[in-house]
C-alpha cells in the first residue's frame, strides 16, 4: 500500500478557562490551597495593552506657617541690628562732639580754710565752725557748667565729722574762674571717744572735704540733664584760729600747682594764705562712678 500524505492540522489556539464562581479558579476553592486566581495565559504573538493612565488630581501646595520660634528669632535679629546701629551713630556723634568742642572737666582747689571754733565736750560732743574758700576753674572755651546747691562736709583726724554746710548753686561760664566761699558747722555731734581725745590733744588736724552737687553743661541754648558729681579734697591740715583772725592752712605738697590766686582785697581783710589741696572730681551716672 502506498503511503498517504496528510495535511498537518492547525495548532489549536489555547483558550482561557472560565473563572469559577465564588472565587474558585482552576480547581482552587476556598481553603483548597489554590490561593488567588492565576492570570490567564498569554496568547503568543499578542502584546498586552498598557495599563490605563489615570492622572492624579492637582492639589494646591501646602502653605507653610512660620512658627513662634521663627518670629522670636527674627525680632531678636532686628533688635540687635537696631542697637548696633544706635551704638554706631552714638560713637560717631561723640567723636564729632569731642573734635569740635574738646571738652574738659572743671578743676577745684581749696584755697583757704579757717577753723573759727572747735570745742569737744566731756561727753565727746563736737561743736565747730569752719570758714572755707574753694576756687573752681572751667578750662573749656565753648562749654559752660550749671551747678546746683553744693553740700560740703568736712572731716578731721580720720573721719570725724566737724562741719557741714551748703553753698548756693551758680553758673560757671566758659573759661571762667569762680571763687566759692562758704561756712560749715556742726552742733553737739557725738563722735568716737578715741577721735574726741585726738581732737582735744592736737593743735592742728588733718582735714578733708567732700562736696556733692548736680552739674549740667550748656552749649549755647542747649542744656543737658544734670548728673551727680562729687569733689574730694584731702592732704591739708588746719588748726584752731586765735583771737586775731589769721587763717591757718598747711597743705601737703602737690605735683601740680594751680596758678589761681586769691584777690588782694580778700587776702588783706582776712590775712589768708593761699594754697592748693588735692581735689578729685568723680562723676556718677546711675550706678557707675567715674
Amino acid at each position: 500500500m502506498g503511503d498517504r500524505a496528510y495535511a498537518p492540522a492547525s495548532k489549536p489556539v489555547p483558550v482561557a478557562a472560565p473563572r469559577a464562581a465564588n472565587g474558585v479558579a482552576n480547581g482552587g476553592g476556598v481553603g483548597g490551597g489554590g490561593g488567588a486566581a492565576r492570570p490567564p495565559p498569554m496568547v503568543p504573538g499578542r502584546v498586552p495593552p498598557p495599563p490605563m493612565y489615570r492622572p492624579k488630581p492637582m492639589q494646591a501646595p501646602a502653605r507653610r506657617r512660620r512658627s513662634r520660634r521663627g518670629w522670636c528669632c527674627a525680632c531678636c535679629l532686628w533688635m540687635t541690628l537696631v542697637l548696633v546701629g544706635l551704638v554706631f551713630l552714638g560713637a560717631i556723634a561723640a567723636g564729632v562732639f569731642y573734635v569740635v568742642y574738646h571738652p574738659q572737666l572743671p578743676t577745684f582747689a581749696v584755697t583757704s580754710l579757717r577753723i573759727a571754733a572747735l570745742n569737744v565736750s566731756d561727753s565727746d560732743a563736737v561743736t565747730s565752725r569752719i570758714e572755707f574758700t574753694v576756687t573752681a576753674r572751667n578750662p573749656n572755651d565753648k562749654i559752660a557748667f550749671a551747678y546746683g546747691d553744693i553740700a560740703a562736709g568736712f572731716a578731721a583726724d580720720g573721719g570725724a565729722d566737724v562741719g557741714d554746710g551748703v553753698v548756693p548753686g551758680f553758673l560757671h561760664p566758659a573759661g571762667n574762674t569762680t571763687v566759692i566761699k562758704g561756712v560749715a558747722s556742726v552742733s553737739a555731734a557725738t563722735v568716737d571717744p578715741v577721735v574726741a581725745s585726738s581732737l582735744r590733744s592736737k593743735k592742728s588736724h588733718a582735714m578733708s572735704v567732700e562736696m556733692d552737687s548736680k552739674v549740667g553743661f550748656q552749649i549755647g541754648r542747649f542744656k543737658s540733664k544734670r548728673i551727680n558729681v562729687r569733689v574730694l579734697c584731702a592732704g591739708f591740715t588746719a588748726g584752731l584760729a586765735k583771737a586775731t583772725p589769721p587763717i591757718v592752712v598747711a597743705a601737703a605738697p602737690s605735683p601740680m600747682r594751680s596758678s589761681i590766686k586769691a584777690s588782694s582785697s580778700s587776702s588783706s581783710s582776712s590775712g589768708a594764705t593761699t594754697t592748693d589741696a588735692k581735689c578729685k572730681l568723680r562723676v556718677k551716672i546711675w550706678i557707675w562712678t567715674f
